[in-house]
């Protein structure tokens, strides 16, 4: 008779726990020093919710998983779950795309392993970042063997071959972010190494319903390159919303009911395409 109070007890507990809403911060999914997430659910969460893996921004080599938790406070407030990672940062030497790609696909296998004490999906997720983050949504979105439904793309960088891009990164002091995280010195725009191809979302770009949004004056991420994913994606069918913000730079804050409204949209596609099996 204790035994089954007992179990009755757990049982009335873990349901109670599932209608929580849920916020555990700095769980540890790999073996790196960085290899932190934050957990958001929402209440009632089920395998059908939709379910964001969200990247920061910082040019691969600075800021982490705060300077993105107002968007991750919205899409718990619209019912999606998410997680918010922390991920090695570029160098010179040995981490580049590939080993970034690497920490993201950790944080996507705990995710996977812990679906069943989460009451999440296993498979399906979407991916979103900012700036360098969304290059890297990208570039996780296309390149994983797992099943991304949506990929969300707040001003990212797509194409490391672009001559224009190339010159504009030289004048603006960002070629040495770009070799950072390509791997790769760049000597001209004659012979561009093969891994700045490698490292560039539009090289892999394929039929992955996509939610570009992009400042038409950014001095950072030249709105071009946008641009050139959306006519890619669109000569490959597939489903992408393109909004071109105009006097917004780079920096979403500045903008505060252009950035509220971008949010929305953003989760109205990840309704839309997040929820699929």
């Amino acid at each position: 008779m204790i035994k089954f109070f007992i179990f009755l007890l757990m049982s009335s507990t873990a349901a109670l726990a599932q209608k929580d809403t849920v916020r555990q911060t700095d769980l540890k999914y790999g073996n790196f020093e960085r290899n932190r997430l934050d957990l958001y659910l929402p209440p009632d969460v089920t395998p059908k919710t939709p379910f964001v893996i969200l990247i920061h921004g910082g040019a691969w080599v600075q800021a982490g998983k705060e300077y993105v938790r107002d968007f991750q406070e919205y899409l718990l407030k619209q019912g999606i779950a998410s997680v918010n990672l922390n991920h090695r940062y570029a160098n010179d030497s040995t981490i580049h795309y590939k080993q970034i790609l690497e920490d993201i696909d950790q944080a996507a296998n705990y995710c996977v392993k812990n679906a069943a004490k989460w009451n999440t999906r296993a498979d399906g997720f979407s991916t979103a970042g900012f700036s360098s983050g969304a290059h890297l949504a990208l570039l996780y979105g296309y390149t994983s063997s797992k099943k991304i439904n949506a990929i969300v793309d707040f001003s990212g960088p797509t194409n490391f071959t672009d001559t224009s891009t190339l010159n504009y990164c030289i004048k603006a002091n960002l070629m040495g972010l770009v070799e950072k995280i390509a791997g790769n010195r760049f000597t001209d725009v004659k012979h561009v190494p093969e891994s700045f191809a490698l490292a560039s979302p539009i090289t892999y770009a394929k039929n992955i319903p996509t939610f570009i949004a992009h400042g038409v004056i950014d001095p950072v991420v030249q709105i071009r390159q946008s641009q050139q994913l959306a006519e890619k994606l669109r000569s490959k069918k597939a489903a992408v919303e393109f909004i071109q913000v105009p006097g917004l730079a780079h920096d979403l804050d500045k903008k505060p009911i252009e950035k509220l409204a971008l949010y929305k949209a953003a989760v109205a596609f990840i309704k839309k395409y997040g929820q699929k099996k």
